[in-house]
């Protein structure tokens, strides 16, 4: 630690030497600052300078050198030789630091100035929001870039404020900056609304003219804003130009792509999509199928015209249950999974581990996608049944659905004995002992059958990833279907669409990018889990193949990891193509 007086000797130096000899650049009328602590370099209206001192971050606050003050916002900063003091005059306040005894004399009221200031070697620094309330700079913290960005409009000379209800009703200000004093084809504008109404009242309407988010053709374009209180008045309008290169930074498709927010869908043409999304590279992955849970699948006959049995299987441990079907029928039916013990001598433990289902909808896309959403969210509690020996029981009967309605349904199960569940489609009034008696239900396409896994895990590393890549799910090639057998027929089986998997998407490092789903074969809808939290593809509504993508991830190029689950839903067509993005333009 130097003495006390070296460091007021050496205070008195930068002060004299910098602010108050007029060296420092006459602040402009409006100030935008992006400032990275610990870093020399300052961007102001876009122009990067060099400061003498970096601003500091200190235990979690951030700091600003008091001698640059003046250059940023034009605040007079001078040192009081004789009272070994800095002072500052602010719009609000007249604040005298005493460096000795690290006390501060706000408009005359003296405090200590605690954690409101820092020293360090021979430079004063005042931390971030102390000094907002006297300044009113805007100012905002992006941990992800590492920077403190400052927005400040000088206050207008000679500026009376009323602030009592015998003041004269004087209009609004009308007032906005924005971020850079020009900009590329493409790139984003941000605008920051400065207005304000002398008198106190409230702003009720605020009207932008030409205020583009974002502008693609090079030029110089006109932007206004006016403003009304509350009282009526309105303000005079306010004008600025905002300046256009002709240098390109994004056009329009992947302006999209870096900016829409996560969960939006995006239309786009069809042209646009082959062009950008097609033909892309495709990512490896070192894929996984656990064979320890097989996938017992009912949707054959799905329009059911009669009455029977759709599906039968033995389980003897895990398995997964899937079924869709729809009534056919021109009166009410129900659906039901019934579940037999036929050991004779000992009772069977039925767990549910998992389930997702819905109830009877005539509208197909809903019907898949509510009971997938459950499913992959598994936040239902475990459920046991326990069945005596020779007990046939109802596993799950659904409402009544009349005609034209269908259902879905995914049970996860695991037995301490063999059972058999039977997917029966039956009538309300028909007896759990007569439906032993039901027909069997001949297979009528789709799929049905009992298939080997009902989990795909797939591992990728995507830290070498430089240009849009992608990889298909429900392609058929690069994701093949799994197999397995017809219980009742004893015939091959495919899942065609692997509709009851689950796929398990872990990817290593990935870079800077934005995730993209776009369907590829009719249409979609189907929710992905990302990081535990549900994005849903479409947020609403359906996606058609070529029309439009959604949005479901964007990593900022610092996680070591990023995990999507899904399941194709019941009523969407496949394929669906994964697209990473990098967004490393800029």
């Amino acid at each position: 630690m130097q003495p006390l007086r070296q460091l007021l000797l050496s205070l008195s130096a930068v002060f004299a030497l910098g602010v108050v000899s007029g060296q420092a650049a006459a602040a402009p009328e409006d100030s935008h600052l992006l400032l990275y602590p610990g870093n020399t370099a300052v961007y102001i209206n876009g122009s990067k300078t060099q400061t003498q001192v970096a601003t500091l971050e200190l235990n979690g606050r951030y700091y600003l050198p008091a001698a640059e003050l003046t250059g940023w916002f034009g605040i007079p900063v001078k040192w009081d030789e004789g009272k070994q003091a800095v002072q500052i005059t602010t719009p609000k306040a007249f604040l005298e630091y005493s460096l000795a005894d690290r006390t501060v004399l706000d408009n005359g009221t003296s405090r200590n100035w605690g954690t409101d200031a820092d020293l360090q070697g021979d430079r004063l620094y005042l931390e971030l929001t102390s000094l907002q309330p006297y300044i009113s700079f805007q100012a905002k913290v992006d941990q992800e870039l590492k920077r403190v960005e400052l927005r400040y409009v000088k206050p207008e000379a000679n500026r009376t404020l009323f602030t009592n209800d015998a003041a004269p009703n004087i209009k609004p200000v009308a007032k906005f900056t924005v971020d850079k004093e020009s900009y590329r084809i493409g790139e984003p504008i941000q605008y920051s609304n400065l207005s304000y109404d002398p008198k106190g009242t409230e702003l009720t309407d605020i009207n932008w003219i030409g205020n583009a988010r974002t502008i693609f053709t090079p030029g110089l374009y006109k932007v206004s804003l006016t403003v009304k209180d509350s009282l009526g008045n309105v303000s005079d309008t306010y004008s600025r130009n905002i300046l256009v290169k002709d240098e390109p930074y994004l056009d329009a498709f992947e302006h999209k792509v870096y900016y829409e927010p996560v969960g939006t869908y995006v239309r786009e043409e069809e042209a646009v999509l082959r062009k950008y999304l097609r033909g892309i590279p495709q990512i490896p992955k070192q894929e996984r199928k656990p064979a320890d849970r097989p996938l017992i699948v009912s949707d054959s006959p799905e329009t059911f015209t009669e009455k029977g049995i759709l599906y039968q299987e033995k389980v003897n441990g895990k398995a997964r249950l899937y079924a869709t079907h729809v009534n056919g029928m021109d009166r009410k039916m129900k659906f039901a999974i019934l579940v037999r013990n036929s050991d004779p001598t000992r009772s069977v433990t039925i767990k549910t581990t998992n389930q997702g289902e819905v109830y009877p909808s005539i509208y197909a896309n809903l019907m898949g996608n509510e009971p997938t959403i459950e499913f992959l969210q598994g936040k239902r509690a475990e459920q046991t049944m326990v069945l005596r020996p020779n007990e046939t029981a109802y596993y799950k009967a659904m409402p009544d659905f009349y005609p034209g309605q269908g259902i879905n349904v995914l049970y996860d199960v695991e037995t301490d004995g063999e059972v058999f569940f039977s997917f029966v489609a039956m009538e309300q009034e028909d007896e759990l002992d007569t439906i032993g008696l039901f027909p069997r239900l001949a297979y009528k396409g789709n799929v049905r059958g009992t298939f080997s896994g009902s989990e795909v895990q797939w591992n990728i590393d995507a830290s070498s990833i430089k240009s849009p890549s992608s990889f298909a799910i429900g392609d058929g090639t690069s994701d093949q279907f799994v197999t397995g057998t017809d219980f009742f027929s004893k015939e091959p089986a495919l899942n065609l669409g692997n509709y009851g998997v689950v796929y398990k998407i872990h990817i290593k490092a990935p870079p800077k990018m934005s995730v993209l789903i776009l369907p590829r074969g009719g249409v979609f809808k189907g929710p992905f889990l990302v990081n535990q939290k549900i994005v849903q593809t479409p947020p609403s509504g359906v996606m058609m193949d070529y029309q439009g993508y959604t949005i479901i991830a964007r990593t900022n190029g610092t996680e070591p990891s990023l995990d999507l689950e899904f399941s194709p839903a019941s009523g969407s067509a496949f394929p669906i193509d994964v697209i990473f993005y990098p967004l490393n333009r800029k």
